[in-house]
């Protein structure tokens, strides 16, 4: 039990509301669903967009987090990049022996849909110590079809490690666009960050710049080893409990 290392997974918890907007502004209504914020790096000039918790989603699961592009972005410059992460404590990494010898793998895995095909960055970031990032891809072979996803990454043995606090351990991120300033450079093994690797081998930006374009996922895992394991399914009350640690809504009552 308790293997995941990512928080709502299953994107069952909304807390905010099932839907987000985003203007060209770069101004985001909120996050919904909890824990899966959308990151822009610089303005973009037109994007628009909505990122909501829908019930499109695989068998065995309720939701799904849906962005689609209702304004597109007519082209990504250098200095653009638009990524969907998840932000996981440093306290709940420590057995990942993360910059020792002992430097343990995780398997990240997940269901992702979209409306474009292609070659699609993910990685893993860690800024405590030296900055070390890995990349990853996977590919969407079909249009509009849910399709299963598993990434092993070796464990680091470099760059000072993991400190064991409240701050961020690591950043698990998925790339929807990267300019060339992000992506020139592909880490596929672990490396010292700089922003030419933050998107390394990140190819399909068509569902920033293309109207109407989706992407979706759901199921997402990370957990120690190199094989993917079912998901793991937590009830509603557990998963709204962990996400109340970073953040709780509050509501009053008139008396």
């Amino acid at each position: 039990s308790n293997r995941n290392l990512i928080i709502n997974g299953a994107m069952q918890v909304a807390q905010r509301g099932t839907s987000a907007s985003l203007v060209h502004d770069g101004t985001i209504s909120d996050i919904s669903p909890d824990r899966f914020p959308i990151q822009l790096n610089n303005t973009l000039d037109e994007l628009e967009g909505t990122l909501a918790q829908v019930t499109d989603s695989p068998d065995g699961f309720a939701n799904s987090l849906k962005w689609t592009t209702t304004e597109p972005e007519g082209a990504i410059d250098a200095d653009h990049y638009v990524s969907i992460w998840q932000k996981i404590e440093a306290a709940n990494l420590q057995h990942l022996k993360n910059g020792s010898s002992d430097a343990l793998s995780t398997t990240l895995s997940f269901y992702v849909k979209s409306s474009q095909t292609g070659t699609f960055g993910v990685n893993l970031y860690k800024e405590d110590n030296t900055a070390r990032v890995i990349n990853a891809t996977y590919a969407i072979s079909s249009a509009d079809t849910w399709e299963y996803k598993t990434i092993t990454f070796p464990g680091d043995t470099s760059g000072g490690g993991i400190d064991n606090n409240t701050g961020i351990g690591l950043y698990c991120v998925w790339h929807l666009a990267a300019g060339s300033n992000f992506d020139s450079v592909n880490s596929t093994s672990w490396a010292n960050y700089s922003t030419t690797n933050w998107a390394g081998g990140h190819a399909q930006d068509g569902v920033i710049t293309t109207d109407n374009a989706t992407w979706q996922i759901t199921g997402v895992q990370l957990e120690l080893g190199e094989q993917a394991t079912p998901f793991e399914h937590l009830s509603f009350v557990d998963e709204l409990f962990k996400c109340r640690r970073y953040y709780q809504k509050l509501v009053g009552s008139s008396y």
